[in-house]
């Protein structure tokens, strides 16, 4: 049996590259061999999570009740949420910032981006390297996500 790498690391650049560059919506439908048709509906929403999803779950959202400042359902990640990928890798091309009108009584320990579609999908969750601790952030806080500092890897698939 064949190791773990054998994707083309190549095609998933250009995977990647379809789904989180593109300003428009558009569908992807499979084959012949099964599967469903999903559609594609940037720009992409950064969320702050108090718990860290998983694969198959999604964590506990933020709300402007326990985060004052924050938007349920996230900020835009902008037209193109992430640059080129380059060995199936690319960090998020703009900022985002929210702004605390309150202390925030919820913590941020991980991240999940979704797109803007009418029921909004998941496509990306993670936890923060450095979380956020419940109080830290107080009224006239800036929580900002900078250019560059989220990764999407594709790299292991």
């Amino acid at each position: 049996m064949p190791g773990s790498g054998m994707t083309d690391q190549g095609l998933v650049n250009k995977i990647l590259s379809a789904l989180f560059t593109s300003s428009t919506s558009f569908t992807i439908t499979p084959g012949t061999g099964g599967g469903s048709a999903f559609t594609v509906t940037p720009p992409f929403h950064l969320r702050l999570y108090s718990t860290t999803g998983s694969e198959t779950a999604s964590g506990t959202e933020n709300t402007a009740g326990n985060s004052p400042g924050y938007t349920a359902g996230g900020s835009s990640l902008g037209s193109n949420a992430f640059g080129s990928f380059s060995a199936g890798a690319s960090t998020n091309a703009n900022s985002v910032t929210w702004t605390a009108s309150g202390t925030w009584t919820a913590g941020v320990q991980g991240i999940e981006v979704w797109d803007t579609a009418g029921t909004p999908v998941r496509y990306l969750w993670g936890a923060l390297t450095t979380p956020i601790g419940t109080s830290v952030v107080v009224s006239g806080d800036t929580v900002t996500f900078a250019a560059g500092s989220i990764s999407a890897s594709g790299a292991q698939w």
